[in-house]
């Protein structure tokens, strides 16, 4: 009994010693700082190990986690498995491109169908990206074509029964196979036959530089030929040649596809390169 007595008593004297401060006497708890006389106390050694322990082991946790986060890929995930409880979700898909609507002329953004699944009975979803990110995507050269086998990686959005994916990122596009690109013919065409019947179709013509304006998104030439309101020319802000620059005057040769604007017929250009200045106008002769 007395044992037990004096087991009992050592203990309440070792907690006394710890959670009371040596030198005022005050209650302190777990501090190791008297948060009174400033006088530091006698902790048990497994207390300081645990508190040493426990912030290595976090250290070490947050930096697993950062190298899981920035290592390991979103899973993969069926276009056909997508549902309303999918809204929102963090998803990434595999499927070839059906349709590439490629950069809107007037918004900037991105768009393209992706499809997963036999010819006959396909699973399709449109994928599309802000003006910003579009741009990111343009400048790495990784806007998809009809034909590109890809992955693509966003968040879903879930409208009207109907799925729709968005981009965040250009490092989100990921491409297994390319497209093998089909050789347009490009065939001269005189200005003043062009029409609605060369609609679609990659053509070459020349012509003498009427106006231009600048817009946010690119340029617009119009070219003369014949008519009252001329023929005009899209060219997109990334397209733009600062090396050919051609002023109203100068006789050009255009390669690009034939397309309908607001009803008018015009050309667009497709790539750098396909606006060259055949013959400058003399400083002199220019207005």
């Amino acid at each position: 009994m007395e044992q037990e007595k004096n087991k009992v008593d050592a203990s309440e004297a070792r907690y006394h010693q710890e959670t009371h401060c040596q030198s005022c006497g005050r209650f302190v708890g777990v501090f190791t700082r008297c948060p009174y006389c400033q006088a530091l106390t006698q902790k048990r050694m497994s207390i300081r190990v645990f508190k040493v322990l426990s912030v290595l082991v976090s250290t070490v946790g947050l930096l697993l986690l950062l190298f899981y986060a920035r290592n390991v890929k979103t899973p993969e995930t069926k276009i056909s498995d997508l549902g309303p409880l999918s809204n929102f979700a963090h998803v990434r898909i595999k499927g070839i491109v059906t349709q590439s609507y490629g950069i809107h002329e007037k918004w900037g953004s991105l768009g393209f169908v992706v499809s997963e699944g036999a010819n006959d009975n396909p699973v399709t979803i449109r994928v599309s990206a802000y003006s910003k990110v579009a741009k990111a995507i343009a400048d790495a050269d990784k806007i998809p074509k009809k034909g590109d086998y890809i992955y693509v990686e966003g968040q879903v959005r879930f409208q009207k029964d109907t799925a729709s994916l968005l981009l965040n990122a250009p490092e989100h596009i990921e491409f297994i196979e390319k497209a093998v690109d089909d050789p347009e013919i490009v065939s001269f065409v005189e200005l003043d036959s062009i029409n609605s019947s060369v609609s679609g179709k990659l053509v070459r013509t020349t012509g003498n530089i009427n106006a231009k304006q600048s817009f946010p998104t690119g340029m617009l030439l119009t070219l003369d030929d014949g008519s009252a309101n001329g023929f005009k020319v899209w060219i997109a802000k990334n397209l733009w040649d600062e090396r050919q620059n051609p002023e109203v005057g100068d006789l050009v040769e255009i390669t690009g596809k034939v397309a309908s604007f607001k009803g008018e017929i015009q050309i667009n250009l497709l790539k750098k390169g396909d606006l060259k200045v055949a013959k400058r106008v003399a400083p002199e002769n220019k207005q």
